[in-house]
């Protein structure tokens, strides 16, 4: 995604500002084996994504955006949101976002693609029109994220810590009976992430309590290569686990922009994926 509009705005009530245009957009096509099924499965879209903000001397800035998602497929062709689309009001130290906005993830599932098995929930409060989150990074190497929902008494509550090299991270949830009727938790996620010899590592761990839940996962990168293990346990069933990892190529043949994938995962009980993606970011 590049910046490829600024704009000077002035009105006749308030001194000038420079409010920043960002028009951007990628594209993604992926084949893979469909986990199992006879024939090979193909998914493709592409995302369109404007964005605005502008700050005043201050350090006080408004920001707003939201992304479109056109997909395709032999039934029909849908536009959808995909990603926030709200508005947040604020300066760097602390801001409030209002809408339809992701809240802080924890709980580390690596470059999943190509993952099969159980999937672990990262976070109890989903995208909606009603979200509020207060962001806070007031104190150095210290991150705060509260967010809930203006008609639901939901809470997610987000903690971060970088202790200079190994940085840690815990969140917890807890869900509305509303919320969970609707399939919800009450939640506890953490993730210690550091680097070693050039690798970064990450190990992640969730609690999912209405289904006594648990899964663990370990993953290592390096260099464009992503592997990760991961263990659970969904209520009373055995436990399962979980293999997989990709390459992925940045610029792939000298195209900016363009990324290559391929990646494999394997299950207990489970058909192993494999596949190819490539992802074009303009």
């Amino acid at each position: 995604m590049k910046k490829i509009i600024a704009l000077a705005v002035a009105t006749a009530i308030s001194a000038p500002a420079m409010a920043d245009l960002t028009i951007g957009g990628s594209a993604r096509y992926q084949i893979d084996n469909g986990a199992g099924v006879d024939t090979s499965a193909s998914t493709n879209r592409v995302l369109v994504s404007v964005s605005g903000s502008t700050t005043a001397e201050s350090g006080l800035f408004v920001s707003a955006g939201a992304t479109l998602q056109i997909a395709a497929d032999d039934a029909a062709n849908n536009a959808t949101t995909d990603g926030d689309n709200n508005i947040v009001v604020g300066n760097p130290m602390a801001n409030v976002a209002l809408g339809y906005t992701e809240t802080a993830g924890v709980y580390s599932n690596g470059a999943d693609q190509f993952k099969v098995g159980p999937a672990a929930q990262s976070r109890v409060l989903g995208r909606h029109s009603d979200t509020v989150v207060l962001n806070v990074t007031a104190v150095e190497g210290l991150t705060a994220q509260v967010a809930g929902y203006l008609t639901d008494d939901s809470t997610r509550v987000v903690l971060g810590y970088d202790f200079g090299g190994v940085s840690v991270a815990v969140g917890m949830d807890q869900a509305s009976d509303a919320a969970k009727a609707a399939g919800s938790e009450d939640a506890l996620q953490l993730k210690v992430a550091t680097s070693v010899a050039g690798a970064g590592v990450t190990l992640s761990y969730a609690d999912q309590d209405d289904t006594d839940s648990q899964f663990v996962n370990l993953g290592v990168t390096y260099m464009g290569v992503g592997v990760n293990y991961q263990t659970s346990e969904v209520g009373a069933a055995d436990s399962v686990d979980s293999l997989y990892g990709s390459y992925s190529l940045a610029n792939a043949g000298g195209l900016e922009g363009l990324t290559v994938t391929v990646g494999a995962g394997s299950s207990d009980n489970v058909d192993s994926n494999y596949g190819v993606r490539l992802d074009y970011a303009f």
